[in-house]
């Protein structure tokens, strides 16, 4: 149920009934990530478990604003979700979560795994994984200090930064992975690129002979440092900054390999020692 409450904080959508006091909630995950059918399934299989019926809807169509579709999911009106909205969120009908902080001090005083459960419901709806800077990131409009009390309580390290003017709590990929923050229970898209951000090698200083061999030959084939970035993470289980592999790659068109692959460049290399040595 803490689990549900966090997709009710994020993206499930509420209807609530005019003439009566009931609430029904809806689902839309995106068709382009397959796992999301197993996800958007184990979330109202949450529902089902307080015996309020859902299932399955049709599916969205491709459209401008989402051009995989969606998978949907529906439940039937019940007032167990007038008062998940009103007791459990602390919000009045026409408040909506997109913009009206929750009041839910209460959870200060759940047990850790009930506080786990909620954050993992949270960032299931509203969290990313940023290969770019190693980290999950969690809309948190409006409730930024809440999660991070609650991550706080969890003993996680995380902090509140605005981007584009939506503020977000961010915590290191390593901390996310320890904690398990996407439902361990399944295997989702984002828990799955979480897992291989977290476990792949990095290097700090030199790198290894192979390390420069390999990011010079996908230079040599005319990648971009983005593309070549993720070769690495997924192919080789190696994490290297954009940065520092845009630098490799200036100092590769500029320098003496001349665009050559690193092995071809050594070749280069002692060709003309030997040619000097001859003249």
């Amino acid at each position: 149920m803490y689990y549900l409450l966090g997709w009710l904080v994020g993206d499930t959508g509420k209807n609530f009934s005019r003439s009566h006091p009931w609430a029904r909630i809806q689902l839309d995950l995106s068709r382009k990530y397959p796992q999301n059918l197993q996800l958007g399934t184990f979330v109202m299989n949450s529902v089902s478990l307080i015996g309020i019926s859902c299932g399955r809807i049709a599916d969205s169509p491709p459209r401008n604003r989402d051009s995989h579709g969606l998978y949907r999911w529906m439940s039937y009106f019940s007032e167990v979700f007038v008062w998940f909205h009103t007791a459990c969120l602390g919000l009045a009908k026409n408040q909506l979560t997109s913009y009206d902080p929750v009041n839910m001090d209460w959870l200060l005083t759940a047990s850790h795994v009930s506080i786990l459960w909620f954050l993992r419901g949270v960032a299931d709806s509203d969290g990313t994984v940023s290969i770019r800077n190693r980290t999950v990131e969690i809309t948190s409009e409006p409730n930024a200090n809440l999660f991070k009390n609650l991550f706080e309580l969890l003993g996680v390290h995380s902090r509140i930064h605005r981007s584009k003017g939506v503020g977000y709590v961010t915590m290191s990929a390593l901390e996310a992975a320890r904690v398990c923050i996407f439902n361990p229970e399944i295997e989702t898209h984002r828990g799955v690129l979480l897992n291989t951000l977290a476990g792949a090698q990095t290097f700090q200083a030199r790198w290894p002979a192979w390390l420069e061999e390999r990011v010079a030959d996908l230079i040599h084939e005319g990648l971009d440092p983005r593309t070549i970035r993720n070769k690495l993470l997924f192919e080789d289980g190696t994490y290297v900054k954009l940065k520092t592999l845009k630098s490799k790659i200036a100092k590769f068109t500029n320098g003496a390999g001349g665009g050559l692959s690193a092995r071809q460049g050594k070749y280069r290399s002692l060709d003309l020692s030997l040619t000097r040595r001859t003249l």
